[in-house]
């Protein structure tokens, strides 16, 4: 197997439990004929179950199963990889990583423990002050929008909104095909003087720089397509993302409702279901697989716990891609390029 096409996959992670995971793993590896899985996790349960979903012959020879004795759970410290769960299938995933037999992890199991795994047993790029959590968005334009960061950091400094935003603008260029991503930094309007002072001097800080920056980002502008990448701080991040999975999912089951309540509104239903449904799937958090966790020595890709088989894919399909394009690479040539260009120019 070839580290760069090999992808760790903790199977263990996530509310759903292995076969949920392996069901996602069979799906990538016949969509991609180059991709090469390393199974971790409990080699006994992943062996017993490669069949039930078709991982042999051909498939089987790209996939091999990494013993891990144990599990993270959500009652586990996030930190419990450390010492108490050495041998937990997230770390050993990010282990495979740091000693090259895989470009990348994925998991969906414990969040935080994924994250420590990624910062610690792989490790930070040089350069990179606080590696950040991105999720991927749809919006009504014509391209998703890159936000970040949603979760990993909560108190942020201006120098680490900025490090934010030119590490979404590579991952939007690079892996989403956005050619010269339009940035901003989220705030309370999109005057300059408006914002907080972090925000203000990451404004000040990302203007000066050779980047498509546009300036203030409004809450509404995630949605309108007027920017390709947003930097937040994580709570701000992570709270916009709840709250649209949750009015996206709300609002959904109240149209379902809805068309259901008469025999004329069934009628209706039926004639705007394939719309619906197109719809739907552009809101779909699975669609995106994950959240990429941008500025470690490596692809990781965070998933949620509860993701089905089609979310385990495109995970896996997301991290492929990073490390296809070699994200951490363009990651820290760009920080280089961008923030100590005499550097670059004395060592070149």
């Amino acid at each position: 197997m070839s580290a760069f096409n090999s992808i760790a996959l903790d199977v263990m992670g996530g509310d759903h439990g292995s076969q949920v995971i392996l069901s996602g793993a069979a799906m990538a590896l016949k969509a991609m004929p180059e991709l090469c899985l390393l199974l971790v996790g409990n080699q006994a349960e992943i062996e017993s179950s490669l069949f039930s979903h078709g991982i042999q012959g051909e498939l089987l020879s790209r996939a091999k199963i990494v013993h891990a004795d144990s599990v993270v759970t959500m009652d586990d410290k996030a930190t419990s990889i450390l010492k108490e769960k050495k041998n937990s299938s997230v770390r050993v995933a990010a282990e495979c990583v740091r000693e090259g037999n895989a470009y990348g992890m994925v998991s969906m199991g414990h969040t935080g423990a994924a994250m420590v795994a990624s910062m610690k047993v792989i490790g930070t790029l040089p350069g990179v002050y606080r590696p950040c959590l991105a999720t991927i968005l749809p919006t009504f334009g014509s391209n998703p929008i890159v936000l970040l960061d949603v979760g990993a950091n909560v108190d942020c400094k201006s120098e680490h909104l900025a490090q934010f935003a030119l590490m979404g603008a590579v991952y939007a260029e690079e892996v989403l095909g956005i050619p010269d991503p339009r940035i901003g930094v989220l705030s309370v309007g999109e005057e300059d003087g408006k914002g907080s002072e972090t925000t203000r001097h990451a404004l000040d800080a990302l203007r000066h720089l050779d980047i498509n920056f546009g300036g203030n980002a409004e809450g509404r502008d995630i949605w309108n397509g007027k920017f390709n990448v947003v930097a937040c701080d994580g709570f701000v991040g992570n709270v916009v993302l709840k709250s649209s999975e949750a009015l996206a999912e709300g609002v959904f089951d109240g149209l379902r409702g809805s068309l259901r309540k008469n025999l004329l509104s069934r009628i209706g239903g039926l004639l705007v279901r394939p719309s619906m449904r197109s719809f739907y799937k552009k809101l779909d958090y699975a669609e995106y697989g994950g959240a990429p966790l941008l500025g470690v020595k490596g692809i990781s890709i965070i998933g949620h716990g509860r993701s089905n088989e089609r979310a385990v894919y495109n995970a896996i399909r997301v991290a492929a891609s990073g490390a296809k394009n070699k994200i951490p690479s363009r990651i820290q040539e760009r920080m280089l390029h961008l923030l100590h260009p005499s550097h670059e120019t004395e060592t070149t």
